[in-house]
């Protein structure tokens, strides 16, 4: 039993739709309870967590790129801005590509992270 905490084995059953862990078997939305203290479970779990971390993150990626791309349009739209770009004299589009990129990145800073469904089985639990 290494790596289960003993706030675990006071309620070591656990729902991997929901997340809740209660001390007694039993059925939680519509599935049986799983024993976080099987190795394999936790892997489970650790995986849904993974897999739901990346699917915010690929939302928050599109996002991001998607927003970046409009904010660019939008400024060609400014006036001023073709004759500041001349005057700098910047490449080709790098301006455009630049504010692109650190708008995208904001965005997934943002709203990259989330909460994780199981926070008592982490990464470090062996």
């Amino acid at each position: 039993m290494t790596g289960v905490t003993p706030e675990l084995l006071a309620a070591p059953w656990v729902c991997a739709t929901c997340g809740s862990h209660v001390a007694g078997p039993g059925t939680c939305c519509g599935e049986p309870r799983l024993d976080l203290r099987d190795e394999r479970v936790r892997d489970l779990l650790r995986d849904i967590d993974l897999r739901a971390e990346q699917r915010r993150e690929t939302r928050a990626r599109f996002l991001g790129t998607g927003i970046g791309v409009v904010a660019v349009i939008a400024l060609w739209c400014v006036p001023g801005y073709w004759t500041l770009r001349q005057a700098y004299g910047l490449p080709f589009l790098a301006d455009q590509w630049a504010f692109m990129i650190l708008i995208a990145l904001g965005v997934m800073k943002l709203l990259g992270r989330g909460t994780k469904r199981f926070p008592y089985v982490d990464e470090t639990t062996p």
